[in-house]
């Protein structure tokens, strides 16, 4: 167990509505099973891959997101994979925004070395620790409207190798 106190990464930051997008890879990379491995031409993805959560919006598979915000007008976007034993993993490497007034250009922020809990199998109940790095994509809304979003991402294997590089275009509707 540690003994130093675990700090949120956010504590110091406004409240941001936060964003989850998870990727079933397994299920991405059987429809499409030699996907692009540059980054700069990734594999363009068809609805039915990434499912979308936050705080208070339903979970969505498609191409068509609505957000609303409600802690702010600031919104964290985390990626993760559907995964057993972490086979694959995502990274999301680009994200891009067709309409400036409507949200803001994602920026990536990285949060480094940050001390996270980890189940210890020998005791379960008494958690321990590793360090980590954070990191999500930040962006503005702006004002209500829909934007067109680009977003890249790539799949790595357990060695960290990149399996596939993919692209999923997703219609965003923000409102107040």
């Amino acid at each position: 167990m540690t003994s130093e106190p675990i700090k949120s990464p956010s504590s110091s930051v406004a409240a941001a509505n936060n964003v989850l997008l998870v990727v079933d890879a397994e299920s991405l990379l059987a429809k499409y099973p030699t996907p692009s491995l540059e980054a700069e031409n990734p594999t363009t993805i068809s609805d039915g891959f990434i499912f979308v959560a936050s705080g208070i919006d339903n979970v969505k598979n498609d191409s068509k997101l609505t957000l609303a915000t409600h802690n702010g007008k600031t919104f964290h976007i985390r990626g993760r994979t559907v995964s057993l034993i972490a086979e694959h993993s995502v990274v999301f490497y680009d994200m891009s925004v067709g309409d400036s007034q409507v949200l803001s250009p994602p920026k990536l922020q990285v949060n480094s070395d940050l001390t996270v809990p980890a189940p210890d199998p020998e005791n379960p109940t008494q958690p321990g620790s590793h360090q980590a790095d954070d990191h999500y994509w930040e962006c503005t809304h702006l004002k209500p409207g829909v934007a067109a979003c680009e977003l890249s991402f790539m799949l790595v294997n357990q060695r960290c190798e990149v399996v596939g590089c993919f692209g999923w275009e997703v219609e965003v509707t923000l409102s107040a």
